[in-house]
């Protein structure tokens, strides 16, 4: 379509619509959690790594790692922070990661304050296109709501976000990282945990989308 992004008409036109590929992967993960659900110690380390085999018509690999860790401050209070790292990149006749394996921040899972997935590198149209790198850091003091013994299902946080999407490793600068704070929300509803924020950048830049309001379905930090 001559509506769809510069960089999806240049990969079409590189590599056709359609193509063959065989995939490997592989995760770890190590969990000392003293519970799944509103942990108040321990941590959670996850990595996980996939790739296109040899021989396959488009070759290349990605790399995630997540951390999580809660300390208890108190018996009410929880410091809970989280690093997100991922690196993708391509191998072989193909130099780059293809862009519908693109990293993306922003969000309520990612960087709150600004809209999902609008953080990072934009194509021509000045419309966010993610990249292959991505840095996101999260920190938050968790505590249950106040004069509310009975609200056993909800829990409020203040927070700090740290973040950023690149194009590649060697683009990253600190400079370009975005910070938000602001108080955030978990409610174990019926029909699944509802997370809301709050969100407000420190260090918006002429193009980036704020949303200070956000919620998700589905999430837990």
């Amino acid at each position: 379509s001559d509506f769809a992004s510069t960089v999806i008409r240049d990969f079409v036109d590189q590599h056709c619509d359609s193509f063959k590929s065989v995939c490997m992967s592989a995760s770890f993960s190590h969990d000392t959690r003293n519970r799944r659900i509103f942990p108040s110690k321990g941590g959670l380390q996850r990595i996980s790594a996939e790739s296109k085999i040899p021989g396959s018509q488009l070759e290349f690999y990605k790399i995630t790692t997540s951390a999580e860790h809660y300390v208890p401050l108190t018996r009410l209070f929880v410091l809970a922070t989280k690093l997100d790292l991922g690196y993708g990149d391509g191998y072989g006749e193909y130099s780059s990661l293809p862009f519908f394996e693109n990293f993306y921040a922003g969000g309520v899972r990612s960087v709150r304050g600004f809209e999902d997935n609008t953080l990072g590198p934009v194509d021509s149209d000045g419309d966010p296109i993610g990249g292959a790198f991505l840095v996101v850091f999260n920190a938050e003091v968790i505590f249950p709501v106040p004069f509310a013994d009975d609200a056993k299902g909800v829990r409020l946080s203040t927070f700090l976000d740290v973040g950023n999407v690149y194009e590649d490793y060697n683009s990253f600068d600190a400079g370009d990282l975005r910070y938000s704070v602001g108080l955030g929300g978990l409610w174990l509803s019926p029909l699944g945990p509802i997370s809301v924020s709050l969100g407000f950048p420190l260090n918006e830049k002429s193009g980036d989308k704020v949303q200070n309001f956000q919620f998700t379905v589905g999430t837990f930090f």
